[in-house]
Order: structure tokens, then sequence, then C-alpha cells
């Protein structure tokens, strides 16, 4: 019963399928990695399914299985999550969405759906300001920036539904038309549902016309660039409120370590202890070391250490395999400089993903994710190397995220133990 620690990296859509131009290996295959796959040869590795066998997982629900939970119990939409994280309060009868700051042309097809991947906070903090708290029929919307060009939305009034279609086309779909719920006559919902895609849709073509007027875009179009001049949004939904960790796990000390606010956001929802720094971003560079370091400045109040890295999913969206393997190759850093602290041969270390995003797919995939865990008293199995291949020779090979989890905080000494 040794007082221990654990550092548990999540590298977003780490997965992949095998890449023609990297001698048909995967980005994780083909990195360099010599710290990880020293851990993986020390401990125990396998290919979990996040959630269950042949499921795709968004990240929101990846990560709450990660995070030891069953979200099918209490799930309600991404929405209410990206409200949490962007520190909107909800109250009942809300209704949540997760947005795009996205750009689209005068027949209302999308052209991008992050508007060149705008990232300037002054320029989307006076976006916001443009229309946030907008009053129409009696229901009122309510926006806060989240990381780059996401935003929480809420419409807020009496008698909505939560249960809309996205009006995101979705990921690759540049060139559709956007999506107006109320219009779809195949779709089933409630009169809740109807009046709620009815007001969604009247606040977001005023937007449209707002932004479009905006001194903002206007600037954006004289530099060459993509005006932010459309809200898509997906996952709508109530809020929604899981049990805390600690009904599960008494008294375990949990923090996380992300650049991505939604993130940290469902770490809090979980009663776990959000850190960011202006220099964590949840875009294609990051500060890996400051993670790495303020992991180490954490692990003395804590039990578990969660840190999350967002690039590697981003480059199974935007299909940039060799990009994914830079990046894996900067986490192989973070573990190195871990190994190298005083102490570290007491800790345990792991590593997996909340879904695979393959470069050739460029959305979520159904694949299991290569996931390792290692330390003092670790069982050792034969695998050698950190790969999507190698893994699947491992002990907790077809483990849920849950169940690693529950394996983690088992060598923590968290687990309850059943019967006598």
């Amino acid at each position: 019963m040794e007082n221990r620690k654990c550092i548990f990296l999540i590298a977003d859509g780490l997965g992949d399928r095998p890449v023609k131009e990297m001698n048909h290996k995967t980005p994780l295959e083909y990195a360099k990695t010599p710290t990880l796959d020293q851990l993986v040869a020390n401990g125990m590795a396998g290919l979990v399914h996040p959630y269950r066998a042949g499921t795709r997982c968004g990240t929101d629900w990846g990560h709450l299985c990660l995070f030891g939970y069953d979200p099918e119990k209490f799930y309600t939409g991404r929405g209410s999550i990206e409200a949490y994280s962007a520190g909107l309060e909800l109250q009942e009868g809300d209704v949540a969405f997760r947005g795009n700051l996205a750009t689209i042309d005068e027949n209302l097809c999308v052209v991008d759906r992050r508007a060149g991947r705008i990232s300037d906070t002054e320029e989307i903090n006076q976006l916001i300001a443009e229309v946030n708290g907008m009053e129409m029929d009696g229901y009122q919307l309510l926006l806060k920036p989240l990381t780059e060009h996401r935003v929480a939305v809420v419409v807020r009034g009496k008698g909505l539904g939560g249960k809309l279609p996205d009006t995101d086309p979705g990921t690759a779909c540049e060139g559709e038309k956007v999506v107006n719920p109320a219009a779809i006559n195949s779709w089933k919902g409630t009169d809740e549902d109807r009046r709620t895609a009815e007001m969604l849709w009247k606040f977001l073509m005023e937007i449209n016309r707002i932004w479009s007027e905006s001194p903002v875009n206007k600037k954006r179009i004289e530099n060459g660039q993509l005006p932010a001049n459309f809200i898509l949004t997906r996952g709508s939904g109530k809020a929604m409120v899981p049990p805390a960790f600690t009904e599960q796990y008494p008294n375990a000390k949990v923090a996380v370590i992300a650049g991505d606010e939604t993130i940290t956001g469902i770490g809090r929802m979980c009663g776990f202890d959000g850190y960011s720094k202006e220099s964590f971003t949840g875009g294609f560079e990051t500060d890996y070391m400051g993670k790495a370091k303020m992991a180490m400045e954490l692990l003395p109040n804590y039990d578990l250490v969660i840190v999350h890295v967002k690039g590697t999913d981003l480059c199974g969206h935007d299909n940039l395999p060799f990009k994914k393997a830079e990046i894996i190759e900067q986490i192989d850093g973070m573990f190195r400089y871990w190994m190298e602290q005083e102490g570290s041969e007491n800790w345990y270390f792991a590593m997996t993903a909340d879904h695979s995003t393959p470069c050739c797919r460029r959305d979520h995939s159904a694949d299991p994710v290569p996931s390792f865990m290692a330390g003092p008293d670790v069982r050792k199995d034969a695998v050698e190397a950190y790969g999507e291949r190698a893994c699947a020779e491992g002990i907790i090979d077809q483990y849920t995220g849950a169940q690693l989890m529950a394996t983690i905080m088992d060598y923590l000494w968290f687990s309850k133990k059943y019967g006598a």
C-alpha cells in the first residue's frame, strides 16, 4: 500500500491505419519513440476499445469512458459539456450546443468549417460581443468562446427540447449546404424540439447578417483570410450531471492538464481539478514540455495526473500523417523528461487515446487504440514496441477505456474489493 502516483497521457485520436507513404506503417509505428518503447517493454500493453468494440466515439464520449464512466447512463449531448467548459452556468430548460466559427457563402454552403482555423482571441471576442445575449421571440442566445474556432452556444427560454439535428453538414463536407433542422421533413422531433430548431435557425441567420458586416470580417477579407460569418452547431443537449469520480474511488485526487477547454471541462464535471496555461493550446503546436513540467509540479498533491494532447487528432482530421508522427515524438520527449526525474521509479506511467482518427479517413473510427501501463510491480507481457500491431499481443488487449482506468486505480490502491 505504498503511496504510488500515476501520470496518464491521453493522445487524442492517436490510433491510425497503415499509411502507404510510411511504408504501410501507422504514424505511431513510423515515429521514433525510444522512451515509449522502453516503457512498453517493461509493462503491459493492448489495443483498447474506449467504449466497446465496433463503436466510434466522439471526444466527449471517449474521454468520459477513459475517466471510468459509462456515458450511456447520463449523456445528453456534447453541448452541455461545451457550456460547462466555457464557464456558462446552465439553467433548467436550457439547450446547449457545441459550435464552430465557420465560413459560408451567399448560398449558405460551407466554405470552411473552422473559418480558416481562426484563433485570434481579440477577433473572436469582438465577434461574440456583437451577438451575445441577443433576444428574439422571448428567447435568448448565449455564446462564450472555447479553444480557437470553437464556441459554446446556449438557447434559453421556455418549452425547449434538447434533441436537434446538427446544422453542421459534417467533417470534410465543404461545399454542402448548412442544415436547417427546422426544415427537415423526415425529422421526428417533438414539438419542443421543433420550437428549439426554429429559434436556433432564426438566431443563426441573424448572426450571419450581423457578422457579414462586422469590421472584424471586413479586415480578415482585406488580409486574405476567410471571414467567420456563421456558427455551425452540433451535439445539442440539456445539462447533464455525472456521478462524482470519488463515488467509485473515494478520496482519489485527480488533476487534468489540457489546452483544450473541453477536456478540462469534462474533468471538472467528474470532480477533477483542471489546469491550463496560455501556452497550452488545442492546436497543432502546444507547450509540450510546459505540460510535462506542470505534471511534475502537481504530482505531489495528486494521485493521478492526466495530461491531454490534442494535436494527434487534428493531424488525423487533416490527413497529415508525418506531422502526426512528429507530435508523437514530442510526446516521447515528455515521457523521457518524466523518467529522468528523481523518484520516477516509484511512479506509474500510462498512455492511451479517446478514439482513433486515421489520416486516410479524416474522421474518427472504431479502431481500438494502442495503450500501455508501466511502473513498479506492473505485470510484463511480451510486447516490446509501442504500435498498433505490437500492442495487439499485450495483456490488456481488448480492454475498454473504463477498464483501463479501473486497472490504473487498482494499482493506486483505490479499487473496491467485492466479496469477502
